[in-house]
């Protein structure tokens, strides 16, 4: 006789389990049914009970937003009326329960109450409606005009609280049809009607005043064709050669002043000798360099140099001033002198600034930068402070509108954004000219 060895290890594998089947049931706790069966019970089925309890249901996320007590003073109204209303003020989610929409919500849990006949007004944080379940030939949709009627009175911007409380007003009334059918005759009243209250004399000016303005209009529009029929005014190019005259003097005066500046701090520098201490040695060094810088830029001036060119070299000079200053000083003072910072906006308005924080115009972006006393109040009044223009692609624009990448005074803002002025011309990036 043959026998089947895989049958007979099955069968002797299930009889090894047994025990240890019966082991892990004994060890495992059991389920309580009443846990199984509150699991099982979906939200309809939880906010059905609710409401046989108290025709007021409120979501916890809610109660911050209606008033204390409003709650109980909606329950003791339905009771005392007698009315089958129901009031909920749940979230309506898309994707969550009932799919966010309140007509389905509605539906599941009426069928899973004992009522025949109900009324619910349901507040979702976003609309105020009514739904109306009745038996009969009588139809009252109270619910439905008591929801349509408090939004048309008071609007749907008012708050959730005053809304709720007007609707449960009207759907408990003797007639909320009528109450509705009247703020909806109110609703939709002439747009002109109003006018009507102020007597006849001011509604006679508002009819008229659309025919004033009218001919107004046709006045204004002849007077501007008169004007452009007419000659043109020749262009007082005299008072824009004045303003390029003023500028080009001024220019020169500051290429002037920046060069026997240039010449006067070398001649300084080459006869310091720094105080003790590698601070004082560091400080002198610094101060050579920012007038290396200078110098670097000075002598590739033009002979009708750009403003900001100009600035920078003076720029360059008074930080060179500031280190020489730190290299003279004692030992225990060469820290304590702080480096002046030019203002942001005009480094020629100077260097008694103090830091700003300045919003772009049209934007949230905020800055802080040093601003001289005249440009941190324009700026305070959110208007545009004397800035320093330079010449771009044909147009006078603010100097630090120029691309970082064609201009190291707008990359640096003249050394009050970054410290590596001097560094940076030296190694020759763009030595200051675009």
């Amino acid at each position: 006789m043959s026998i089947d060895y895989r049958t007979a290890r099955a069968r002797w594998a299930a009889i090894m389990m047994t025990p240890l089947v019966l082991l892990l049931s004994v060890a495992t706790p059991e389920v309580s049914l009443a846990d199984t069966a509150e699991e099982g019970r979906g939200p309809s089925v939880r906010l059905a009970e609710a409401l046989e309890e108290s025709p007021v249901y409120v979501d916890p996320s809610y109660v911050g937003a209606l008033p204390e007590g409003l709650a109980q003073q909606v329950e003791d109204r339905i009771t005392a009326s007698g009315v089958p209303l129901r009031v909920v003020a749940v979230p309506m989610i898309e994707g969550g329960d009932w799919n966010g929409d309140p007509s389905l919500m509605v539906s599941a849990v009426h069928d899973r109450s004992d009522a025949d006949e109900a009324h619910y007004l349901v507040l979702d944080g976003r609309t105020l409606s009514g739904y109306d379940f009745e038996t009969g030939g009588e139809r009252t949709s109270r619910a439905f005009y008591g929801s349509e009627a408090a939004s048309l009175e008071l609007g749907r911007d008012v708050p959730a609280a005053e809304r709720l409380e007007r609707a449960v007003e009207v759907t408990l009334s003797d007639d909320p049809e009528d109450i509705y059918d009247a703020a909806r005759e109110q609703q939709e009243s002439a747009p002109f009607d109003w006018m009507y209250s102020f007597g006849p004399g001011m509604y006679t000016l508002f009819m008229a005043l659309p025919w004033v303005l009218a001919a107004l209009s046709l006045l204004g529009l002849g007077f501007g064709l008169y004007r452009w029929r007419g000659p043109r005014p020749v262009p007082a190019l005299a008072q824009h050669a004045a303003f390029d005259n003023a500028n080009r003097a001024r220019r020169a005066e500051l290429a002037r002043r920046a060069g026997e500046e240039v010449v006067e701090l070398g001649e300084r520098l080459s006869r310091t000798v720094p105080t003790s201490g590698d601070g004082a040695s560091e400080a002198l060094h610094r101060a050579l360099d920012a007038h290396a810088a200078a110098r670097k830029v000075y002598d590739r001036l033009p002979d009708n140099p750009a403003l900001e060119e100009v600035a920078g070299v003076l720029v360059l000079l008074d930080m060179a001033e500031d280190h020489l200053d730190r290299a003279i000083r004692p030992l225990g003072r060469q820290r304590s002198t702080p480096l002046r910072s030019h203002c942001y906006a005009n480094p020629l308005h100077g260097t008694v600034t103090k830091p700003t924080k300045w919003r772009e115009f049209g934007g949230r972006d905020v800055i802080k930068v040093p601003l001289c006393a005249p440009c941190a109040k324009a700026v305070r009044e959110r208007q545009r402070p004397t800035v320093l223009s330079s010449r771009y692609q044909g147009r006078d624009v603010p100097y630090y509108e120029v691309p970082a990448s064609e201009s190291v005074w707008a990359a640096t803002g003249f050394g009050s954004l970054s410290d590596d002025l001097v560094e940076r011309i030296l190694r020759g990036e763009r030595s200051g000219r675009r």
